[in-house]
């Protein structure tokens, strides 16, 4: 299977009463609207737990899963077929209602709630999944906004009817599923996966509420909590969602979030759930932008990284969501082009804990076209730019951050990546081979233009890392290595016979004796100027922009009032391509607007869209990494804000 990616102060003097109070630090807004429709979702995660689906119009959640180090992938829990794992309703009178036509609002771009109000009632409905916890809330608050007491029962219905292993697509586990009180509460109900043993447990609490048990071949429940509203009150019920390796884990999961409630009040805990999320976020001044590139950097740092449950791990992926069709596997460009800028941009730290997957787990197999999440290869087939990704990645850290230390703990793996990019070198053609492309697909002619630049790239950068490392001589050695790579791609990139073209231009890969002139969204000719190869204004880059912006070019949309160029196996509008746009003076503004204009996934970046009405791809939906490169293009553009600088480790 082939897929395509893509790249307070304090201060008290006597001057204080005439000196002008320092400006305030731009922020992003707290609360914002989002607009869906009734069939879009919303997803919300921590490191543990993901919530990658809930229903916009009727609240209700599809799947949960973890991630596991066992099944090299997610263990998603889900409802019977065509049907919601968690269901909260309202009963009013004794007669039950499903929640409908909700309304939804994030707080610091993370944490849903949708309301609704009719027959006298409003209810509030929020998912959170604060930090740390291996369990998630899910509250309704119902208030009586008529002026007689309304009898109300706000619950949920639970209803486990599957679980999937999800390594790209959602395979169902053949194992026993089966229901129990937890060992320690009541009021709490776990169900287990297994065959000799438990091998993963999640539970449901619906504690102060009544629960009515269904076992059997779909076990589950129905909770509820009845009430009598008088005019004005409020009823405030909280469930509780929780996971573990086995009975005891998953249960005190949720026992120590139902503590921590009862310590801080559930405001409280979303509250601080909100502020581990507002910490993350940035600011364009745009609240458009903001909400587009907020939701995207969060939806980067919880669904693209995450820990497995089984060994407490943290790895990256694709995304953490099946919605995505290649979903839970590992990229390098993934990773380190498109995913690590985004962290860079919104928590340099975990930049660093991604940086010790690429250097780490997954280093051994660089290069190799996708890996599982521990590092074993799933697809086969060597692509220079994710050989070539770690290296970037290495580099975009270390000036961000000066962290240094990553330098002694990384030095063979860094050298390691070294020598195998040398080993791609055809000394005929002085250019470096691949195997497949950016977009993942086997290239006959071996030499991707965009693929040596890349290269390059890694080469410049590996003679910084080696000066910052006190290896002067390696530093001189990379540099002449990059100047003879940069005349090589000069020499036998650029060719003639482009149709329509005005002159010569770059291919997009070449040999000794021909050339294709088209170009591959994941690895794109239009991102040259912002890896430091060409100045945008270069004629070469000007003539190449040109032909492949224009009717010659099968796939360049110029007629289409969403269109940027695209390949033929992305014949649409790409996400890559509204990023790199974003980065050049041409396009920007064309860029802005798709970027706007477009619905994506409920707000959350895909992988394309089409180009004459902007709506998103189907199959590449809840695309976490590709999220992390569309974010840190609009802030390395827009951003007004500072982020806090890491202190540099002695």
């Amino acid at each position: 299977m082939s897929r395509f990616f893509r790249a307070a102060v304090f201060a008290g003097s006597f001057l204080a009463a005439t000196s002008p109070a320092p400006a305030a630090k731009p922020e992003a807004p707290r609360s914002v609207a989002l607009e869906l429709k009734a069939d879009d979702v919303i997803p919300t995660a921590n490191d543990w737990l993901a919530l990658p689906s809930i229903r916009a119009g009727d609240g209700a959640l599809d799947t949960v899963n973890v991630t596991s180090m066992r099944y090299r992938g997610l263990i998603e829990y889900a409802g019977p077929a065509g049907k919601p794992l968690i269901t909260p309703f309202i009963e009013v009178g004794g007669v039950r209602r499903p929640l409908a036509n909700l309304k939804w609002t994030l707080r610091d771009y993370w944490i849903p709630t949708g309301t609704m109000e009719a027959g006298g009632l409003r209810v509030a409905l929020t998912y959170a999944v604060p930090p740390d916890s291996r369990a998630a809330i899910m509250r309704i608050e119902v208030t009586n906004v008529s002026a007689a007491p309304i009898e109300v029962a706000p619950g949920a219905d639970v209803a486990w009817g599957r679980t999937n292993r999800v390594t790209y697509s959602p395979e169902p586990l053949k194992g026993e599923r089966s229901m129990s009180p937890t060992p320690i509460d009541s009021d709490m109900e776990i169900f287990r996966y297994g065959t000799d043993d438990t091998h993963f447990a999640w539970g449901f609490a619906y504690v102060g509420a009544k629960g009515v048990l269904r076992d059997g071949a779909e076990p589950g429940l129905t909770a509820r909590r009845a009430a009598t509203l008088a005019p004005g009150q409020t009823l405030d019920t909280h469930f509780l969602i929780g996971v573990g390796l086995e009975e005891y884990s998953a249960a005190y999961a949720m026992r120590v979030l139902n503590k921590a409630i009862d310590r801080y009040g559930i405001d409280g805990v979303i509250a601080q759930a909100a502020d581990d999320a507002h910490r993350r976020t940035r600011t364009t001044g745009d609240p458009t932008l903001d909400r587009i590139m907020n939701r995207n950097l969060l939806f980067t740092t919880y669904f693209a990284w995450g820990r497995t449950l089984d060994t407490d791990q943290f790895v990256g992926m694709t995304s953490r969501s099946n919605r995505y069709y290649v979903s839970a596997a590992y990229w390098d460009r993934d990773a380190m082009l498109w995913s690590l800028p985004g962290l860079l941009d919104s928590d340099p730290a975990r930049a660093r804990q991604a940086l010790d997957v690429a250097l780490g787990l997954q280093a051994r197999n660089a290069g190799v076209h996708s890996r599982f999440i521990d590092g074993v290869v799933l697809e086969d087939g060597f692509e220079l730019d994710e050989l070539a990704a770690p290296i970037l990645g290495l580099e975009s850290y270390l000036e961000r951050t000066g962290d240094r230390s990553v330098l002694a703990r990384y030095r063979d793996s860094i050298d390691d990546l070294a020598a195998r990019l040398a080993a791609r070198r055809d000394p005929d053609m002085g250019l470096y081979s691949t195997f497949q492309d950016a977009q993942d697909e086997y290239v006959r002619k071996p030499f991707s233009i965009y693929d040596n630049v890349v290269a390059w790239r890694a080469l410049k950068d590996l003679a910084a890392i080696a000066r910052r490392d006190g290896r002067a001589g390696d530093g001189a050695r990379f540099i002449r290595e990059a100047a003879a790579l940069k005349a090589a791609i000069l020499r036998h990139g650029v060719r003639n016979g482009a149709p329509g073209a005005t002159g010569s231009i770059l291919a997009a890969t070449v040999d000794a004796s021909g050339s294709d002139f088209v170009d591959v969204p994941p690895g794109s000719l239009m991102k040259l100027p912002a890896l430091g190869f060409l100045r945008e204004d270069d004629p070469l880059f000007r003539r190449t922009y040109d032909w492949l912006h224009s009717r010659n070019y099968l796939f360049a949309y110029a007629d289409q009032p969403f269109g940027l160029p695209g390949s033929y196996r992305l014949p649409f509008t790409t996400s890559w391509a509204v990023a790199d746009h974003l980065a050049l003076d041409r396009g920007r503004a064309r860029a802005l607007a798709i970027l706007k204009a477009s619905p994506w996934d409920g707000g959350i970046i895909t992988e394309g869209i089409k180009p004459d009405t902007a709506i998103a791809d189907q199959q590449g939906r809840a695309f976490a990494t590709a999220a992390g490169y569309v974010a840190h293009a609009i802030c390395a553009r827009y951003c007004i804000d500072e982020p806090d600088r890491p202190a540099r480790p002695r």
